[in-house]
């Protein structure tokens, strides 16, 4: 599936979105009914490297029984909008672009186009002011793009996803913490995926957070088979991760936070290897249907 006009359409989607004055927040809290939490994203992955079935940083193309001087680049834009229906419950959506570029010396392979959609609802549990819990339910299909093409938009199959989340605040201070069990489409294995992060905002105009992320596939697959073979497709693998992210953010005002975030792989089996960097853009309107 191929839509290289989708980038510029989502833009002037966003530019609809940003209207009201409020600040931007997600995580373990809840929206208020009516109001919402929406960050649009731009990020760039370029690597030329990756991490095999043994923990052991390679070459990302090890393709025609050699390693070769090969490179894998992400552009991805991402939406993520999260609404209050009613008091104590959230709908969730997530939707992604990305244009895909695999460097071989001898070829070229490029896709783009859209990636999985999330959908979703968070319920909160409890709520003692500065500690809060929330439980989401999350479910992520493909959106017709090919799974023969290379490199992959997707795995192709319907993800289900259940979270735990909490969180706690004080002074300007919080930390948060999330875990999740994945149950994965067609022969690819569940994951255990969790976070905690931390952070500081300053003034109510600058912040900084940082998190760990990661993410194991239950039991274990050889790399051949989770990899689809010498020539590395991300989507086709079952992969166990563990990155670190920095973000700083400044809200310059209307309620608008802009953020620019450093990702980067710290160990792995069957994942990318290398550093995505970010520029977001996040805000909280609120509609007048709020009671």
């Amino acid at each position: 599936m191929r839509a290289p006009g989708a980038a510029p359409t989502v833009l002037g989607v966003l530019g609809c979105l940003l209207l009201a004055p409020a600040p931007a927040g997600a995580g373990a809290w809840l929206q208020d009914e009516g109001a919402a939490y929406l960050r649009f994203g731009s990020g760039v992955l370029t690597t030329r490297e990756r991490y095999d079935g043994d923990g052991e940083r390679v070459q990302w193309d090890t393709s025609g029984g050699g390693f070769r001087d090969a490179r894998y680049q992400d552009v991805a834009f991402s939406l993520y909008a999260e609404v209050g229906v009613r008091h104590g419950w959230n709908a969730i959506v997530s939707a992604g672009w990305s244009r895909l570029r695999a460097e071989q010396p001898s070829a070229v392979f490029t896709t783009r186009g859209f990636t999985d959609l999330t959908f979703g609802v968070k319920r909160a549990l409890w709520n003692r002011g500065r500690a809060v819990t929330a439980a989401a339910t999350l479910v992520s299909v493909p959106t017709g793009y090919a799974v023969e093409d290379y490199p992959a938009l997707g795995s192709g199959v319907t993800d289900l996803a259940v979270q735990l989340l909490a969180g706690a605040s004080a002074g300007g201070i919080w930390a948060t913490t999330e875990l999740e069990y994945r149950v994965r489409g067609g022969a690819f294995r569940d994951q255990v995926r969790g976070a905690v992060g931390g952070g500081w905002n300053a003034a109510r105009r600058f912040g900084v957070r940082a998190e760990l992320r990661g993410t194991a596939a239950t039991g274990h697959t050889p790399e051949a088979a989770a990899a689809g073979g010498d020539r590395f497709d991300p989507t086709a693998a079952d992969p166990r991760y563990l990155d670190a992210a920095a973000t700083a953010s400044v809200t310059p005002g209307r309620g608008l936070a802009v953020e620019i975030e450093v990702r980067s792989t710290v160990m792995g089996e069957n994942t990318l290897a290398g550093t995505r960097w970010t520029l977001a853009v996040a805000t909280s309107p609120a509609w007048r249907w709020r009671r």
